[in-house]
């Protein structure tokens, strides 16, 4: 964890202003989180929580970004929920809220730059992924640090005055199995550290600013 934080909060910056960059956005957003895992393990979007967002993006160029971002959610699941009945008997509940601190690369597929130029895409479909830090509180179970890996596609497009509309669905692949609180739960000993980890996901819808651009052509006459 204090690695992590080390990155966010001291090697990012550095590297953001010790070279000039195409762009520097900040924003935030809204959306639905979702559980998967030992008790929800077919229902997308299942027992589905507001989550909220705020991030900051280096746009190296075009078609390459890197984004830190803190978001915000609660998850839950109950076994009860489930008509299986080794779940009935189990009768399992977790209820807890996430702190998430990430990295993320993005990758669009056309090129495109906030605000807009000739030759650029005013929009563009982008892929992304990364690492990020969950930290996770519950009354029932017990706190613990969550490390994942973050995978996902959106949409971004720029609007007037330097500000973008985007749509993001990003998986988060737990490294280990602590969020719902069942580990090993048929007792045989035994894990899988690639197969029995949880996921959860964000869909969200959010709003970003464009602060300053380099490299693009004169604004000297224009409005922003």
């Amino acid at each position: 964890m204090k690695k992590l934080l080390y990155i966010v909060f001291v090697l990012c910056p550095v590297a953001i202003w010790s070279q000039p960059a195409s762009s520097f956005d900040f924003g935030g957003g809204v959306g639905l989180s979702s559980y998967y895992g030992d008790i929800n393990q077919e229902k997308f979007f299942y027992n589905a929580n507001l989550a909220f967002e705020g991030f900051v993006r280096y746009n190296f160029n075009r078609r390459y970004a890197v984004r830190v971002h803190v978001m915000g959610t609660e998850l839950k699941g109950e076994d009860a929920d489930f008509r299986n009945l080794y779940q009935q008997s189990r009768n399992q509940f977790f209820k807890r809220s996430i702190t998430e601190i990430g990295v993320v690369g993005e990758v669009n597929f056309f090129p495109y730059v906030n605000p807009w130029e000739w030759e650029a895409y005013i929009g563009t479909i982008y892929g992304l992924v990364g690492v990020g830090q969950a930290i996770s509180y519950s009354r029932i179970n017990e706190n613990t640090n969550i490390l994942n890996i973050l995978m996902g596609v959106g949409y971004k497009r720029a609007l007037r005055n330097r500000w973008a509309l985007e749509v993001e669905w990003a998986f988060r692949k737990c490294l280990n199995d602590e969020l719902d609180g069942i580990v090993d739960p048929i007792k045989t000993g035994k894990k899988s550290t690639l197969f029995n980890n949880d996921w959860y996901n964000v869909l969200a819808i959010k709003l970003s600013y464009n602060l300053w651009q380099n490299d693009g052509r004169c604004r000297t006459f224009e409005r922003d």
